[in-house]
């Protein structure tokens, strides 16, 4: 699951080892700029982006390296694949989802990001006191994401207490006077999600 290529380097052995510091995901992390700043705040967590775009992972990892921030890191993946193939379960204790792609007509809709199979993914990877954060300013996307995690989620404050940089997408947004959408989500240990997804 974790092994090294040409292609894709392999995410840090050690950012999974027992003793590990905590790991944020920041999943479709463009080229950093949220990554990067939650890196350079905050040395007591590791921070890897996920992007499906090669060029944009190129990129993040060459801010990393100039910034010299050894708590971040990026790799490319797309949707729930990308949980199952680079994390392991119960890794991650903060999920970040920021303005995914709202795919807004219709016959588009099957290509959105939050769907039940990333959720379930989501579940599998967080920990269990691990929260899944997500935000949009696409109010039927908002919508459908508040009653796909209706079952077996539990809403939290989104404001925890921990002071974060805004992604580009949102300093665009609140500067033109948009409000967005968010919703901070944790689960129990019960969650039948999990259990489904260990079961097979």
């Amino acid at each position: 699951m974790l092994s090294e290529s040409p292609e894709q380097p392999a995410i840090p052995p050690s950012w999974f080892a027992p003793a590990a510091l905590p790991l944020e995901v920041d999943f479709g992390c463009h080229r950093g700029a949220f990554l990067l700043a939650m890196a350079a705040t905050d040395g007591t967590r590791n921070f890897l982006g996920i992007e499906r775009q090669s060029a944009r992972v190129d990129t993040c990892n060459k801010r990393i390296r100039r910034r010299e921030l050894p708590n971040a890191f990026a790799v490319r993946g797309e949707g729930a694949q990308a949980l199952r193939d680079l994390l392991p379960d119960a890794s991650v204790h903060i999920l970040h989802v920021s303005f995914p792609d709202p795919w807004p007509k219709r016959r588009h809709e099957g290509r959105r990001l939050v769907k039940e199979d990333f959720l379930l993914e989501a579940a599998r990877v967080l920990r269990p006191d691990g929260i899944l954060r997500l935000m949009t300013d696409d109010a039927a996307y908002f919508a459908e994401m508040v009653a796909l995690t209706k079952s077996g989620w539990s809403e939290v404050a989104w404001d925890d207490g921990i002071a974060r940089p805004m992604t580009t997408f949102e300093m665009t947004f609140r500067k033109l006077g948009k409000v967005p959408f968010q919703r901070a989500l944790s689960f129990p240990e019960s969650n039948p999600a999990i259990a489904r997804h260990q079961s097979v």
